[in-house]
């Protein structure tokens, strides 16, 4: 998966557009940040071969720290 694939499936995750998504945007400020959303970035990282530490997931602050921890499932 390419970095604009997953930053538009991060974006459906979260309920909000693309455009919303930098990778300094703090996730906390949109609503959808939440523990469905979390679990749904969990599946997303699986389904595309990023292996994870689930308890990693909630940590993230940021749309980096999320590419971050995606690491080279994301090309």
């Amino acid at each position: 998966m390419t970095k604009d694939e997953f930053i538009a499936e991060l974006a459906n995750v979260l309920q909000v557009s693309e455009d919303a998504l930098e990778p300094a945007t703090e996730l906390k400020q949109f609503e959808g940040w939440d523990s469905t959303a979390v679990i749904n970035l969990i599946v997303l990282l699986d389904e595309n071969g990023a292996e994870v530490d689930e308890e990693k997931v909630p940590e993230c602050k940021t749309v980096q720290d999320v590419l971050d921890l995606a690491g080279d499932a994301i090309k």
